[in-house]
């Protein structure tokens, strides 16, 4: 009878054991499965942060090049004013030059004071359109 007994303590206590044992051999391979959950979740958050990164700096890129471009036009249009106002500068010292000589009232000091004007703003509006042909290149 007491070996019976023991046999049934030993049975039982074995039986407790090996149940406790397969419990936490259940626990450590669901905290696995959690863990590798885990990570599969953080790289598909990670995926999702690098891609609105490259998004949001390309946008930033873009909006740059935009500015860039518009700057860039503002130039051009206002080099274009500065050579039309040296055109017409131009003109109307050429049309003060005739009319002064027509009419014999400009001395020689005068008409060369103006033709040496001419000249200058001629040079001007030539380094003014080499910039400007540079300038559209870009565009």
């Amino acid at each position: 009878m007491q070996n019976i007994r023991y046999t049934l303590i030993v049975l039982l206590f074995g039986l407790i054991a090996s149940s406790s044992y397969s419990q936490s051999a259940e626990s450590t391979e669901t905290s696995e499965i959690v863990k590798l959950q885990e990570e599969e979740e953080m790289k598909v958050i990670k995926r999702k942060v690098d891609k609105a990164e490259k998004e949001e700096k390309r946008q930033k890129k873009e909006t740059k090049k935009k500015e860039k471009m518009e700057k860039l036009l503002k130039t051009i249009n206002s080099n274009k004013k500065r050579i039309a106002k040296d055109e017409n500068q131009i003109e109307k010292l050429e049309s003060k030059l005739e009319k002064g000589q027509a009419k014999g009232k400009l001395a020689p000091v005068d008409i060369e004071k103006i033709n040496s004007k001419i000249l200058k703003l001629n040079a001007k509006i030539a380094k003014e359109k080499i910039k400007l042909e540079k300038l559209q290149k870009k565009v």
